[in-house]
């Protein structure tokens, strides 16, 4: 019997997402704020979160400086992302996306983890981005 409270719940945290992000798209941003207004409303009385669990994405290069591709398709509602680096002692990443996506994202409560091994954060993305569009981190190694 929990499962549509859980659902009701999730529903809740995309309604969430799209009214964070709306302005940051197209010409349709009013229609989404609007219905998605409406779901928020009708949705956050349940009373029950639901987390979704995490994406691990691996950093791919050397200790030194490494690059992490985050799909940005098809959106992303508060969802939690870590990036595994080889090794530890990284500045905090440069961020790009094609130039037409951006604004179309958020990074939140980015945080290193696990000894500095691990940087984590929590992702909102519009849901009109297809296929093929990711966020690149870039991570250089800290120096003396």
């Amino acid at each position: 019997m929990n499962r549509p409270v859980i659902l009701t719940a999730l529903a809740a945290g995309a309604a969430a997402a799209t009214l964070a992000l709306a302005g940051c798209g197209g010409s349709d941003d009013a229609a989404t704020t609007t219905a998605a207004a409406g779901t928020t409303a009708a949705a956050s009385t349940s009373g029950t979160v639901a987390t979704a669990p995490a994406r691990t994405v691996e950093c791919e290069g050397t200790e030194d400086s490494c690059v992490a591709r985050v799909s940005l398709a098809g959106g992303a509602g508060a969802e939690r992302v870590a990036i595994q680096l080889p090794g530890t002692d990284w500045n905090n990443p440069e961020t790009s996306v094609p130039e037409m996506y951006e604004g179309s994202y958020d990074i939140t409560n980015a945080e290193f983890t696990t000894g500095g091994s691990t940087y984590a954060f929590t992702l909102d993305a519009v849901e009109s981005i297809p296929d093929g569009v990711d966020l690149e981190m870039t991570f250089s190694r800290r120096t003396s």
